[in-house]
């Protein structure tokens, strides 16, 4: 089966010469969630942005089989949808339904489209109904879902996700995660959240100084590295 994640020896320097990325090899297969686990300046966010082409290192990046070149990377952009940490990045348009709408009018939909599956992806999230509500009125649960909408909205292959909960309080991450485990794309989600991450994820990755230092199921991760992952449910 081919990954419709793979990365291979991948290498990456920041212009002072901080590097990165050291050597990272990953996959992420059809129908799974992985969760990327690490500390502040691990890499997490770095790797993130190599599987759309907004930084391109040394090494491979294969989108479903194809790989990430400059050529390509417009195409699979399409493919990869990405949700970034702060949601006041995705959202600047006056009114939520534009904002998400913003996606697919600018794939080259038709308005009426954009418009329908912009609707749709509200409905997806929960958010039906708050088409008129300017995005910097909502709480931070809810600019995570537009935000969220406004990828799924885009219809990708892929979902990443950096950091989602983020400002979120204990019952808008449950929200959140309830929301996650619906969706039938495959998605990697960077995170410091154990509890979290052992939630959705079906597997992890931890991050080291721009190294993988371990992968196995998050509990599995928690007891080699003695983390506190508490019981995190997305039932009510």
């Amino acid at each position: 089966m081919t990954p419709v994640i793979e990365v291979r020896d991948l290498y990456y320097s920041y212009e002072d010469g901080a590097q990165a990325l050291s050597g990272i090899n990953l996959t992420v297969g059809t129908g799974e969630t992985v969760a990327l686990l690490g500390a502040n300046g691990s890499g997490k966010t770095t790797l993130l942005l190599h599987l759309n082409g907004l930084l391109t290192g040394r090494g491979t990046v294969l989108i479903g089989g194809v790989p990430l070149t400059p050529s390509s990377a417009q195409r699979l952009r399409a493919k990869v949808g990405v949700v970034f940490q702060d949601s006041d990045d995705q959202l600047f348009l006056p009114t939520v339904l534009e904002d998400v709408a913003f996606g697919p009018l600018n794939q080259g939909h038709p308005p009426a489209e954009a418009l329908r599956r912009a609707r749709a992806a509200l409905l997806s999230t929960g958010l039906a109904g708050i088409d008129d509500r300017a995005p910097y009125h909502l709480s931070a649960g809810e600019k995570r879902r537009v935000a969220l909408a406004g990828v799924l909205a885009m219809e990708p292959d892929i979902l990443i996700l950096d950091e989602p909960t983020t400002y979120l309080d204990p019952p808008a991450q449950r929200n959140l995660a309830r929301l996650l485990l619906a969706l039938p794309q495959p998605k990697l989600i960077a995170t410091h959240d154990v509890r979290f991450a052992a939630a959705v994820a079906h597997r992890a990755v931890f991050l080291a100084a721009g190294k993988i230092a371990a992968q196995g199921t998050v509990e599995d991760l928690a007891k080699q590295y003695d983390w506190d992952w508490a019981s995190f449910s997305p039932r009510p």
